[in-house]
């Protein structure tokens, strides 16, 4: 495909129920956003008890997955947290970089972030009161700027970005890798763009992927199921 227009495409279900099945079986997905969300992006520790009471699981489990790689609780050396004396520290390693990847602002804290575009729309909505998304689109150079609210895009800029979003089955590759391994063979291969002509040189590289204007992807409906599971199981107010 090579546009995005998804009118009409008898494929787009395909598509939307692949990741819908995929966002329901992976038990660490939610895992890592809980620890994201709980530790405000790093900003301080979360207790393994409080993880333990989200995941309903054991605090020995709950720290095992912390630990773990991006779909399995097998360990990962270079994972992206430290389990320490009953606490779970998320290390970002782009939060103080001098150009990181994309910025993020919480109320008046900014700091870098790593990961792909469609994480955003994993965790943008479990952040209150607001998300900042800072980027740059990397085939033309403009700045794109997206606000988040738990329940809407608030704001983007250019009106036209768009967010690439890759097959499902590719979801599967992540098995066995660290978290740092798939930032770096996946994540990093999926930015924002500032209009869906910037990406189609994406869109040649990844067959089976899609671009939706970032409106558009907060509506798909495993976006949609997704936060209202993940806003239940934090206990956010909507």
């Amino acid at each position: 495909m090579t546009s995005i227009e998804h009118d009409n495409d008898t494929g787009l279900a395909d598509f939307l129920a692949g990741w819908d099945k995929r966002l329901r079986e992976n038990e660490q997905l939610p895992m890592w956003m809980a620890v994201l969300v709980l530790t405000n992006f790093g900003e301080q520790p979360v207790p393994s008890a409080r993880l333990a009471e989200v995941l309903a699981r054991p605090v020995s489990e709950a720290e095992a997955r912390a630990q773990g790689h991006c779909t399995t609780a097998t360990p990962a050396e270079d994972g992206l947290t430290r389990v320490e004396d009953g606490l779970i520290t998320f290390i970002n390693s782009e939060r103080t970089q001098s150009a990181p990847r994309r910025v993020l602002q919480i109320g008046d804290r900014r700091f870098g972030m790593t990961g792909c575009a469609p994480d955003v729309f994993l965790y943008a909505p479990l952040v209150r009161p607001s998300l900042h998304v800072e980027e740059t689109c990397p085939a033309t150079g403009t700045p794109i700027r997206v606000v988040f609210t738990p329940s809407r895009v608030e704001h983007v800029e250019p009106s036209g970005a768009v967010v690439p979003i890759l097959p499902p089955r590719e979801f599967d590759r992540l098995k066995g890798m660290s978290p740092k391994e798939a930032d770096a063979r996946m994540c990093a291969q999926c930015p924002f763009y500032s209009s869906a002509d910037a990406a189609q040189e994406w869109l040649a590289a990844h067959p089976g992927g899609r671009v939706f204007p970032v409106r558009e992807a907060w509506d798909l409906s495993f976006h949609r199921e997704w936060r209202d599971r993940m806003s239940a199981l934090l206990k956010l107010d909507t």
